[in-house]
């Protein structure tokens, strides 16, 4: 109820328990709904909102990070089922095709050593492999991330009409990399929430696989064990292990 009051204002679906003490408090001492309550508090929720985005904001950095999550979800526009694959030593988004048949698709966000090698090795795979980039000295098809002021906040984009690039090319099998699906889950979850949602980031020094910040910060994890992951959950609202 209280995340459903916090989008009417904010367009973000979030109620961290700070927010919830706030509102309940003023609930009682004033008689009024979660709504009102809600209203009464909206110019603290956009300050702190505001200042969380800014403190967040991603960077080429953040964004390169986030690659195969972009390009995950430009397939589904196009209305593919996508899986994680391990294709080249690395994990990568890709359409599926039916009876355990995968098009992977290559995302190069930029024109260092490594991704060079990565574009070089597909490159044997033409027939089998979409590579698409955001770099013109790469090969490739051409794509830009898109950074906006709302939600999703940046997004992939290309003019190529990928339908046919995928239905074109020849089918390969390869395994599928379940962790990087689970967290899929979570990068989708929270952007359709509203949330800002980043990859690879550091919360008080731990690194984390996913972070979703709107009035709250959210960690999703995979590897935090002991008294890192203690203190991780002393600074987040929320942990989520998978």
């Amino acid at each position: 109820m209280i995340e459903k009051a916090v989008k009417k204002i904010l367009g973000i679906e979030d109620a961290p328990k700070w927010l919830e003490r706030e509102i309940f408090k003023k609930m009682e001492e004033s008689g009024v709904d979660i709504q009102s309550a809600v209203n009464y508090l909206a110019p603290v929720i956009e300050t702190v909102y505001k200042s969380n985005l800014e403190k967040y904001r991603p960077g080429g950095a953040s964004i390169r990070k986030a690659a195969v999550f972009l390009t995950a979800e430009l397939l589904e526009r196009w209305g593919y089922q996508v899986e994680f694959v391990e294709l080249f030593g690395t994990t990568l988004p890709a359409a599926v095709r039916g009876g355990n048949l995968y098009t992977p698709v290559v995302p190069i966000f930029d024109s260092k050593r490594k991704s060079l090698y990565l574009a070089s090795k597909s490159k044997k795979y033409m027939h089998n492999v979409i590579q698409i980039t955001t770099s013109p000295d790469v090969e490739g098809v051409l794509a830009e991330v898109i950074k906006i002021q709302k939600p999703p906040f940046y997004y992939l984009y290309t003019s190529a009409n990928i339908r046919r690039l995928v239905d074109g090319s020849l089918p390969m099998t390869a395994t599928v990399n379940k962790r990087y699906g689970n967290l899929y889950y979570y990068w989708k979850h929270f952007r359709e929430k509203g949330f800002l949602v980043l990859v690879g980031r550091e919360v008080a020094g731990i690194p984390v696989d996913i972070l979703a910040v709107g009035l709250g910060k959210y960690a999703v994890v995979t590897d935090a064990r002991g008294k890192k992951l203690k203190r991780l959950r002393k600074v987040v609202d929320a942990l989520y292990l998978v």
